[in-house]
């Protein structure tokens, strides 16, 4: 019979899941590895925080922690959002990896996977508390997508104060046991987890996801194309042209890897000048791909506004609230602009950081303005922004 694959193996879609070559975040491993420690030495927990723009790596270095913590002891699950409220969710999780085993004798485990401890001479059903307290491993949860727990009525009326208790019991280490929480998601998570009464982290545990370094970026690169590609020869230009336009972002790299493992399978390993090219063109599409599906729930009008609002901010810098808030109230009302803004936010389009916002791909933001920052000029035609110098003869193209 085949095994099903561990948690946290490579998946079908080629740019998520588990890092084939990981290297670098070694501060951030480093950071998760003293919280693990810490955890065990007091019998208590943590809230281990990743955020990141889309295509940041989060669920990779999810990944990479589980494997550290495996190899302290530590009992790895993956949950969904639900059960951090719903008892029988959490037992699915947890009843391929662990058995009960109550006042000498094995717990019942119904249809539906609800264990029912026998306490008192009756049977009770368990609560989310009851179950992470169960088990004699250090149990470390991993919940990637977290920012879903700020989406309006994600959580049911009646499961809102379970949900924060629970939360707060993990995070506060309350368990009797050392139970870590470690959550990805992207730049709103953090105001997720404040509503859920999570707002102060221990230090490192929150950690602002980016690009790659560039020689973290360099190796990733040699490492595909030399040991999965089996490519010949100096790989140094190949290197150097991918990385140019892939700017550290791990999901861009693997748009520019899958183009370039299939023209040295072609080529028998031999980087040519053509094949290049190819790879080059193939992964712009990629990326532009990319960010259409990120911005696919916006119509056209609405991208147009907030690339008004960013054309005078330089790709990789930021703005106020009230900047990116102006063109949209001016165009659908106030209310209507603040949804379109809480949407950017949950889609990953728009990033919250030291009390201002960005496109947190630079990338992407010149992507966003060059395609939608069209204006009026004389004629009633229209031009994109890019050919247009403002009155001090900047130019505003990216």
């Amino acid at each position: 019979m085949r095994k099903p694959e561990k948690s946290g193996a490579v998946t079908a879609a080629f740019d998520r899941g588990r890092a084939k070559y990981f290297h670098g975040r070694k501060q951030i491993l480093r950071d998760f590895n003293e919280l693990v420690e810490r955890a065990e030495e007091a019998d208590g927990g943590a809230t281990f925080l990743i955020q990141g723009a889309p295509g940041a790596g989060k669920t990779a270095l999810l990944y990479e922690c589980e494997q550290r913590a495996e190899k302290r002891g530590w009992e790895a699950v993956d949950i969904s959002s639900a059960a951090l409220w719903e008892p029988n969710e959490l037992q699915r999780a947890l009843e391929s990896k662990r058995k009960f085993d109550l006042d000498g004798g094995s717990a019942g485990v119904s249809f539906l996977g609800v264990v029912h401890a026998k306490i008192a001479g009756r049977m009770r059903p368990p609560t989310v508390k009851s179950l992470l307290q169960e088990g004699d491993a250090p149990l470390l949860l991993k919940l990637d997508e977290a920012q879903i727990l700020g989406k309006k009525d994600m959580i049911p009326a009646g499961k809102w104060h379970t949900a924060v208790d629970v939360l707060q019991s993990i995070h506060n280490g309350d368990l009797k046991r050392p139970v870590i929480l470690i959550a990805a998601g992207l730049g709103s998570t953090t105001q997720a987890f404040r509503a859920l009464g999570i707002s102060r982290f221990a230090e490192s545990a929150r950690v602002e996801l980016g690009a790659l370094g560039k020689d973290t970026e360099r190796t990733v690169l040699r490492d595909w194309l030399t040991e999965e590609g089996k490519a010949t020869g100096d790989t140094t230009a190949w290197i150097d042209a991918i990385s140019q336009e892939s700017h550290g972002w791990p999901q861009h790299i693997l748009a520019y890897v899958k183009p370039a493992l299939n023209q040295l399978a072609a080529n028998k390993g031999a980087m040519t000048a053509d094949g290049l090219a190819a790879v080059l063109d193939a992964g712009r599409a990629g990326r532009t791909t990319y960010y259409e599906g990120r911005v696919e729930d916006f119509d056209e009008e609405h991208l147009q506004s907030f690339a008004k609002a960013l054309v005078d901010v330089p790709p990789g810098g930021s703005t106020t609230r009230s900047a990116i808030l102006a063109p949209l109230t001016e165009e659908y009302g106030a209310e209507e602009a603040k949804n379109l803004f809480r949407g950017a936010l949950y889609c990953g389009m728009l990033h919250k950081q030291a009390g201002r916002y960005a496109v947190p791909i630079p990338s992407m933001h010149g992507w966003l303005v060059s395609n939608y920052g069209r204006i009026q000029v004389k004629g009633g035609s229209d031009r994109p922004l890019g050919q247009i110098r403002d009155m001090g003869g900047r130019d505003l193209g990216w």
